[in-house]
Formats: structure tokens, C-alpha cells, sequence
């Protein structure tokens, strides 16, 4: 009973810290900075993506291109780039420091319903409804992979802390690992009895 009342004190102690109004509609998404942990980037219905600073009610950039909602937004690890795909299929990436677009890629027929940079190199994936899966190089402004191999929308994407591999969930209820180096499936993880949404890497340890 004692652990118990703790555990409802705990539960009662936490509350919003801060609310903000992020978009003029709905947030698709969001991802908070690893580096920082204070930089947090929204992607929204209304084609903006917006950057806030933990604490201030304030958003501190608001980035445009986009002409359809953003669906999904990440950062690379120094926090000097972000990567948004929208619902027409389109991906762009902006210069946080110079506040402007530095890439727009395109080649999805459906919205981009994941994003991950690669942890040691100017590499974008990208994952669609159109099941395929795109390896970006920004510097070459263009597509330098694609995995087939989902039969459904490609839900999230992740690269390993090393950087050798990709991981896929999907609709079609598997997660598949990639080898970048190969480029082809390594494994294939059935046992999902519906749709999977997210995957995650152990930071230190093979577990997946």
C-alpha cells in the first residue's frame, strides 16, 4: 500500500511544464536534439517546420518549402541539420545556420512517413507508403540506394550507432535489417501479428 501512495504521489508531482501552440493545425511530428537535448524541431499540417528552445515559449525559426503537410522531421547529431518529408512524397533539408534550404530530394510516390540521418556521414534514409526504402547523399544531391523488399508503407527507419546497418518496420507486420556496405537484407524479423510502427537500436549493445 505504501508503494502504492508513492507511486500516485509521483504520478500527481509531474505535470506540463510548458505548453506551446506549435502550428496553425496539427503536429505530425517531433524530435528533440540529442546533442543539446534543448533544441526540439514540429512538423505540422500547415507545411512548416518550427524549432523551439526548451523553456521558451517562442518558436525560434519557423522553416517553409514544403507544400503539403510535413509528416516526418529529424536532426543530425551536431544539431546543424534538419531533414522534414511531406505528404506528396518530397524531402527537404535545411542549414540550421544559415536558415536555408539546402536540398530538396524527391523520388517518393507517397508520403514520407520516416526519416534517419546516418551517425558519421552526410546520409539520409527515407521511408514511404510507397514501400520502398531511399539511401540520400546529400552532397550529391541525389539517391544512391533504394531497398525493396516491404510489400506495405515503411512506418520507421533507423540506422545502427555504428552505422553499418538500416532497420526497417512496416505495415505488412515485419522488420527487416539492411547492410548498407551489401546493399541488401540481411534478416528479416517476423512475428508482429499487425502493422509495426517504431524500431530502435540499443545504443551499446546488439539489441534491436
Amino acid at each position: 500500500m505504501i508503494q502504492d501512495r508513492d507511486r500516485c504521489a509521483q504520478a500527481a508531482a509531474v505535470a506540463a511544464v510548458e505548453e506551446i501552440v506549435a502550428h496553425a493545425s496539427n503536429v505530425s511530428s517531433l524530435v528533440l536534439g540529442k546533442a543539446s537535448g534543448r533544441l526540439l524541431a514540429t512538423g505540422g499540417d500547415d507545411c512548416r517546420v518550427n524549432l523551439w528552445s526548451i523553456n521558451k515559449p517562442n518558436c525560434i525559426m519557423s522553416l517553409t518549402g514544403h507544400t503539403s503537410p510535413v509528416e516526418s522531421v529529424r536532426l543530425n547529431t551536431p544539431e546543424e541539420l534538419i531533414v522534414a518529408g511531406s505528404q506528396s512524397g518530397s524531402i527537404r533539408v535545411w542549414d540550421l545556420e544559415a536558415a536555408k534550404i539546402l536540398r530538396t530530394l524527391m523520388g517518393h510516390k507517397a508520403n514520407i512517413c520516416s526519416l534517419d540521418f546516418h551517425p558519421y556521414g552526410e546520409f539520409v534514409a527515407s521511408g514511404s507508403q510507397d514501400t520502398n526504402i531511399k539511401l540520400w547523399d546529400i552532397r550529391r544531391k541525389g539517391c544512391v540506394f533504394r531497398y525493396r523488399g516491404h510489400s506495405q508503407a515503411v512506418r520507421c527507419l533507423r540506422f545502427s550507432p555504428d552505422g553499418k546497418w538500416l532497420a526497417s518496420a512496416a505495415d505488412d507486420h515485419t522488420v527487416k535489417l539492411w547492410d548498407l556496405t551489401a546493399g541488401k537484407m540481411m534478416s528479416e524479423f517476423p512475428g508482429h501479428t499487425g502493422p509495426v510502427n517504431v524500431v530502435e537500436f540499443h545504443p551499446n549493445e546488439y539489441l534491436l
